[in-house]
């Protein structure tokens, strides 16, 4: 995503995925062997798992998820890695830390956006899709190879700026797990799960969430009867 001039975007706090320059060699051989070994997926009622960056939680602009909370929210991918005119079918894989591998068509802006001077990039992939947070690359158009960490991003909220552009990427979720990793290097260690979100939230760790989609059925509303 981008701003107008003057109006630079925060830029969410370090998430698994957001590389240092000498990094970026290791993760995109990383991702280029998980591509080989892994069938990308198109379904899009599959679980995610969903990074929640420490910061955002300090400050209360992310609220603390809850096990079998439901909430609306469009997980966005921080770009990490970048492979222009990827050929192949489209699709996603992501691991159980919320790290994901897609191919697929990177829209400039979704329609309705209130601000022209400001587009939200959109990966269209397998049928799903994700706005992108463009973190240390430059935004590409078009078919792409995108590696990154999927993230939640309050900026994207419903009635924010973006959040309304990117209306078409958000749907209904049910929280089935947290978990925390520890970071080690580059790679971080595998998760274990926790009961709740730690307050304060450690800046040293990951904090994933698991995502299932709902379905009108899965609600716990139901609609008025006539």
């Amino acid at each position: 995503m981008r701003r107008p001039a003057g109006r630079p975007r925060r830029r969410p706090v370090r998430v698994a995925g957001d590389l240092e320059r000498a990094d970026r060699r290791r993760w995109e051989a990383a991702l280029a062997a998980a591509r080989a070994a892994e069938r990308l997926s198109t379904d899009g009622d599959e679980e995610l798992a969903v990074q929640l960056p420490p910061p955002f939680l300090e400050s209360g602009a992310l609220p603390r998820l809850v096990v079998g909370e439901e909430l609306e929210v469009a997980p966005a991918i921080f770009v990490a890695a970048v492979t222009p005119a990827v050929p192949g079918a489209s699709g996603w894989s992501i691991d159980e830390i919320g790290l994901v591998d897609a191919i697929g068509t990177v829209l400039t802006s979704l329609p309705g956006g209130a601000d022209p001077a400001s587009p939200v990039s959109v990966l269209d992939t397998g049928g799903r899709l994700f706005p992108l947070f463009w973190s240390g690359t430059a935004p590409v158009e078009g078919r792409t190879g995108i590696g990154g960490a999927l993230y939640l991003d309050p900026d994207l909220a419903p009635g924010t700026e973006h959040g309304e552009v990117v209306a078409l990427c958000r749907r209904r979720y049910r929280v089935t797990g947290l978990l925390r990793a520890s970071r080690n290097g580059w790679a971080p260690s595998p998760p274990v799960e926790i009961p709740s979100v730690p307050d304060p939230p450690p800046a040293d760790a990951v904090l994933v969430a698991r995502l299932r989609p709902l379905g009108v059925r899965d609600t716990t509303a139901f609609p008025p009867l006539d």
